[in-house]
């Protein structure tokens, strides 16, 4: 077996005379020319690969890039998680990618002769999902996005107890806190570079792997609404020291390798590693920006032309609030004023979720739990492409909190991540299709009733990297 990094959450892996790509970000730029490949991907490495098989771990932009897709041979077979609803199959289908077969939670596809990979499922309200490649010699787990632990996460730690690389992503793809207008009086220490690092650590030594591989957060911001945010990422170096000082002081965690783009591992060979100085991100980042400023410019002319319409906004969100229960909306919900600007000057949408109505305003107002700040070009893409999901991942918005109301705030992000995975109305869950996936699914049920009684019940401190102790 070998694999090889290619890209942010991007990696082939070869055996058997086959190969399977994983979440293949490989050309441009996403999230509206937000984020870039860090470092950026050298494109010789790209052009002899021809995959048998393409996994995607779930719909965001950064994964799911359709782009990138594009480039690969039609008739490659693309290998899903089977998740609540159609909408992954259905977006692949809408870029005429026919050849798709769904892998339900927990169940092992053959990729090549006895090689095999193992999809679970993860996420309440979110559709992600992690995997394992092993072909009994060598065992990989790419983590990824997903945020498995507790029960779920010990189903497949079960399942190969030698795991010897794990994968997973390292630093903050939310708008919080960096998105909150002045979050350095409230919220500076609120998911700080230091816990995402601990977390990284505490999942990596909990599933016992051998090497840990910081994966997936290797982007940068070159929009020029964004680069104030280059600063805060965790870059692999930041993980690797932290951890391989930890080795060094005796303590049982797995060795970190910084596996740049081009980097790779074999049985035969072992390590090949391509150097790089995160060091030098500043210098490099305006060398890029220099680099794609016609693409940047590009993209500032078309967002300055672009127009915002009220009936796309209230189009989405009569939907949203039809399919959301009527307790959810009065007791979890807030009410939010959505502020865009475009060429005809600034423009204020009401989403009064308990009040359930949906109103454009000719002023701004303070009676309201959060203003959301959003450009025009964003805020429309999502209502007409039903992808708010990939929004606070853009880090395109800024958010000024009127009331109070983070809480609120974050648990409306979640649920406009189930509606616009169909989990919303909740009668969909009990369809002929997704009822059996949930089931399969017992373990998150079980464990959000554990930490609901642990935190809320005992009031026990809530410590992210203690989830996988």
């Amino acid at each position: 077996m070998k694999f090889t990094i290619l890209s942010h959450a991007g990696m082939l892996v070869e055996g058997g005379g086959k190969s399977i790509l994983f979440d293949p970000w490989v050309v441009g730029s996403t999230y509206w020319r937000s984020w870039w490949n860090f470092p950026e991907i050298e494109r010789e490495f790209l052009n002899d690969i021809k995959p048998d098989y393409i996994y995607l771990t779930h719909l965001h932009w950064d994964h799911f890039h359709s782009p990138s897709l594009r480039i690969f041979d039609k008739d490659v077979k693309y290998l899903v998680p089977k998740i609540p609803g159609t909408r992954m199959v259905r977006d692949l289908r809408s870029i005429k990618r026919m050849n798709i077969e769904e892998i339900p939670h927990g169940e092992k596809y053959e990729i090549w002769d006895d090689c095999f990979l193992h999809s679970y499922q993860f996420g309440l309200f979110a559709a992600d999902s992690a995997c394992v490649v092993s072909d009994g010699e060598t065992t990989l787990f790419n983590a990824n996005d997903a945020k498995t632990f507790g029960y779920s996460l010990r189903q497949i730690t079960k399942q190969f107890p030698k795991i010897d690389f794990v994968f997973r992503s390292h630093s903050s793809a939310t708008p919080f806190p960096y998105c909150i207008k002045d979050y350095e009086e409230s919220f500076a220490d609120f998911r700080t570079q230091q816990d995402y690092i601990e977390e990284f650590t505490s999942f990596s030594t909990a599933v016992g792997a051998e090497y840990a591989i910081p994966f997936a957060s290797n982007h940068c911001f070159l929009h020029k609404e964004t680069r104030k945010f280059n600063s805060t990422g965790v870059d692999p170096q930041m993980v690797a020291s932290h951890m391989n000082a930890k080795r060094d002081a005796g303590e049982s965690v797995p060795t970190a390798v910084v596996m740049v783009p081009g980097s790779s591992w074999s049985r035969e060979v072992g390590f090949k590693l391509r150097e790089f100085n995160y060091a030098d991100k500043a210098k490099i980042v305006e060398q890029m920006a220099q680099k794609y400023q016609p693409k940047l410019e590009a993209q500032y002319e078309k967002e300055r032309g672009y127009k915002s319409e009220f009936k796309a906004f209230k189009r989405y969100f009569d939907k949203f609030l039809a399919a959301t229960p009527f307790v959810m909306r009065k007791l979890l919900l807030p009410k939010v004023l959505f502020k865009t600007t475009d060429y005809e000057g600034e423009k204020f949408y009401l989403l009064d979720i308990p009040g359930n109505q949906v109103l454009e305003l000719k002023n701004d107002i303070d009676e309201v739990d959060a203003k959301i700040t959003v450009p025009p070009i964003v805020l429309m893409a999502c209502c007409r492409q039903k992808m708010f999901s990939v929004w606070s991942a853009s880090k395109r918005l800024e958010i000024e909190l009127v009331n109070g109301g983070l809480g609120k705030i974050q648990a409306l992000l979640g649920f406009l991540d189930f509606f616009e995975n169909e989990g919303l109305p909740l009668r969909n869950n009990f369809s002929g299709r997704n009822f059996p996936i949930w089931l399969r699914r017992w373990r998150e049920g079980a464990e959000a009733v554990r930490l609901f009684f642990r935190h809320k019940v005992l009031r026990k401190e809530f410590v992210i990297s203690e989830l996988y102790r």
